[in-house]
């Protein structure tokens, strides 16, 4: 997804979130049991104030503690938006990834599916949750192969399954074989037999790799094959 489409979706999913959140703040998160949705929206608003540090910071060596802000959540969603859109993509930026990587496009990407995922957990909470749009949940699939399945915060994932995964997009295109090679993580974006298929709409795949596994999800082949690649998702 380009630049453009990222941020709008930044702005989109997090308004849908607070929104939603107004409703019934006492609700549990279901893929999150030790949370209310007050809980959440707290998570959240602390993410996109560290995220805006980072940003702030322009230091791609380590991170950037933020002040402490006590500000409404929409106003901090609101400061987050207007400095992704005033920092060019490429500007030094840390994350938890490799050095390489370590730019500020990677945070407007990552926040985008931090708060589609989260929208969805608070709007699951309080009623039927809408899908994730099409083309933003695809970008999530090879987002948290590219981000979470290889980079947790305590390092690099090392100890990956022995089985192979094939993920089918029902409703567009989108088709991963993973696999593993000497403790390297392959992702080949074709279509071939793996151990174990799971498809689905976009956003149904996106839910499950997220840990969020819809009715809608077709699995093929061995379940604990697939259940060893989820359990890479932090």
């Amino acid at each position: 997804m380009d630049r453009e489409a990222l941020l709008i979706a930044v702005r989109r999913e997090g308004n849908a979130l607070l929104a939603a959140a107004e409703s019934d703040p006492t609700a549990s998160i279901e893929h999150c049991p030790d949370w209310d949705i007050a809980a959440m929206v707290e998570h959240v608003a602390g993410v996109w104030t560290f995220m805006t540090a980072q940003l702030a910071a322009a230091s791609p060596d380590s991170p950037t503690r933020p002040e402490r802000d006590e500000s409404p959540a929409a106003e901090r969603l609101d400061r987050l938006v207007t400095a992704l859109a005033e920092t060019d993509p490429q500007t030094p930026c840390w994350n938890w990834c490799a050095e390489d990587g370590r730019r500020a496009g990677w945070i407007g990407r990552r926040m985008a599916h931090e708060n589609a995922i989260h929208r969805w957990d608070v709007e699951n909470a309080v009623g039927e949750a809408p899908p994730i749009d099409g083309d933003l949940a695809r970008d999530g699939v090879d987002e948290i192969l590219d981000v979470a399945w290889r980079y947790q915060m305590r390092g690099p994932v090392t100890d990956y399954p022995n089985s192979t995964l094939h993920l089918h997009c029902t409703d567009g295109e989108g088709e991963w074989l993973l696999s593993s090679e000497d403790d390297s993580f392959v992702v080949a974006r074709e279509h071939a037999k793996g151990d174990v298929a799971a498809r689905g709409t976009a956003s149904e795949l996106f839910l499950l790799v997220w840990g969020r596994r819809p009715a809608g999800i077709e699995v093929f082949g061995d379940e604990a094959s697939l259940a060893a690649w989820l359990a890479l998702t932090p």
